[in-house]
């Protein structure tokens, strides 16, 4: 399966790009950046070749032949760009949290007869737009809109994943600012927030690349399940984890959750 994965070099895309490389069901992976990067190292069971980064300027446009060509008979995009409420202006939050990735889903949605677009959200992010926080409107926002596509694009299929706090656990292949602030609050907030919040980086990227390679159907309602299991809060990502602690990947991807 031929995936495409979007923020590769941050604390969450860089787990998905670990898992993508070592699944033997993803057999193409085309990562978006805006600049080159080496890839980690392989596993052994990997195929040296699967991945490739594809230089890209212009999250809002996606009218290179070229570019369109190569992306072409994927399946499945992970949304993992993003960046802190409180790193940029509001203007620029708003282009990469929401602009960004709807012009992606459009442009994504006829590579295939059926596409899977999956956004990492947050939990706090509120559809509504009634949240007290910036992250929580915008985020919401981008949730929202992105559940309106499928109406006037039927082969796309989209998924909002919140996971809570993103632990790295021992996912240190990178070391940018924000994986140093988030490893060192990791240890207090391991102890002092409920399980059902804590998102380790292993279990949320299976969660994120089921999603983006699966047919659905791990997805029912029930607690932390909304907007007809298109919307997974982190209490999800969790039980998620322990099926696939207790399951092989194939039985996983079929067990209610």
């Amino acid at each position: 399966m031929h995936l495409i994965l979007t923020g590769a070099t941050g604390l969450v895309g860089h787990a998905v790009l670990q898992h993508c490389l070592a699944s033997p069901a993803i057999t193409q992976l085309s990562i978006l950046s805006r600049r080159d990067f080496p890839l980690p190292e392989l596993p052994p069971s990997a195929n040296g070749t699967k991945a490739r980064v594809i230089v890209h300027g212009d999250f809002t446009r996606y009218d290179d032949p070229g570019l369109v060509e190569s992306l072409r008979g994927a399946e499945g995009c992970v949304w993992a760009q993003g960046v802190s409420s409180n790193d940029v202006s509001k203007e620029e939050y708003v282009k990469i949290t929401h602009d960004y990735p709807m012009a992606a889903a459009k442009a994504f949605a006829p590579l295939s007869d059926k596409f899977n677009f999956v956004y990492v959200s947050g939990e706090g992010a509120d559809p509504t737009e009634k949240s007290f926080t910036y992250f929580g409107k915008i985020k919401g926002r981008a949730e929202a809109h992105l559940l309106s596509l499928p109406s006037t694009s039927p082969s796309l299929r989209v998924y909002n994943v919140r996971p809570g706090f993103v632990d790295p656990g021992s996912n240190g292949w990178h070391r940018n600012e924000s994986f140093l602030r988030t490893s060192v609050m990791a240890p207090l907030w391991r102890v002092t927030m409920p399980a059902s919040l804590i998102s380790p980086t292993e279990e949320l990227a299976k969660v994120l690349v089921d999603l983006a390679s699966g047919d659905g159907r791990a997805v029912k309602e029930g607690k932390g399940v909304e907007a007809e299991g298109r919307t997974l809060r982190s209490s999800v990502i969790r039980r998620w984890g322990e099926v696939w602690g207790t399951a092989t990947e194939g039985e996983a991807k079929h067990t209610e959750l």
